[in-house]
């Protein structure tokens, strides 16, 4: 790629990013989102040199996360997260998104071992009601779910129903979005009411070399178990 087809990516995956993060209904990701998905790929994770999934599903991993147990991706995308796990050796992983589009390309991934990244992918809305079953993962990871125009920390709460009993978290959210929307209040008091333990905070990277007002954008990963 010519210098000038690389600037130009990084102006229209800056574009879309800026579209995300305008979004204001579910309606509004389920439309962009349709629109984004057989691109997302080319357009946005390789030309931002994104790399929130690897340090999420290290954060996850050094954690004692899975260890052989089903683990949920939430708003899995296209499936960059589900790569990283199964490469890493999880071998049982679940994704769910809002947007069927970016679901079906993420129905296409394989891990470096050979095996389709996901086990089951679930068309999901967060701001709704969620019919799954109560404690159905051992360990539930989310990068880029909890953002700007995407979801508040009570999009966390029915994530904790699905957890099993000592089930480890990692939720990925937008640093300046986990302050100004409140995130460690929200962490602070679920664990003063005995839903889960103390989360530790770590301080990740989103994007490798990606020369926008965003590039140095980090994510706030919030590790913790759910407790019974």
């Amino acid at each position: 790629m010519s210098a000038t087809d690389d600037r130009a990516a990084k102006e229209r995956a800056t574009d879309h990013l800026e579209a995300a993060y305008s979004l204001e209904t579910p309606e509004d990701s389920i439309q962009l989102y349709a629109s984004w998905a057989d691109s997302y790929d080319e357009t946005f994770i390789e030309a931002t040199g994104y790399v929130y999934h690897e340090g999420l599903v290290g954060a996850f991993l050094d954690a004692g996360g899975s260890a052989g147990g089903a683990v949920l991706d939430v708003g899995c995308g296209t499936g960059v997260v589900g790569i990283e796990l199964g490469d890493q050796g999880e071998t049982t992983v679940d994704g769910l998104d809002i947007s069927p589009e970016m679901l079906a390309v993420a129905a296409t991934k394989i891990t470096a071992h050979g095996m389709k990244a996901y086990r089951n992918l679930l068309e999901v809305d967060l701001t709704g009601p969620v019919d799954l079953p109560a404690d159905s993962y051992t360990g539930i990871v989310s990068a880029g779910t909890f953002t700007f125009g995407h979801l508040p920390p009570s999009g966390i709460d029915p994530l904790l129903r699905l957890g099993a009993p000592s089930a480890v978290c990692a939720i990925g959210v937008n640093a300046e979005h986990f302050t100004e929307q409140g995130f460690e209040r929200y962490f602070a008091d679920r664990a003063a009411e005995g839903a889960i333990t103390v989360p530790e905070l770590v301080d990740i990277p989103i994007y490798g070399a990606f020369e926008s007002e965003h590039g140095g954008t980090r994510a706030t990963v919030a590790v913790f178990q759910i407790l019974r």
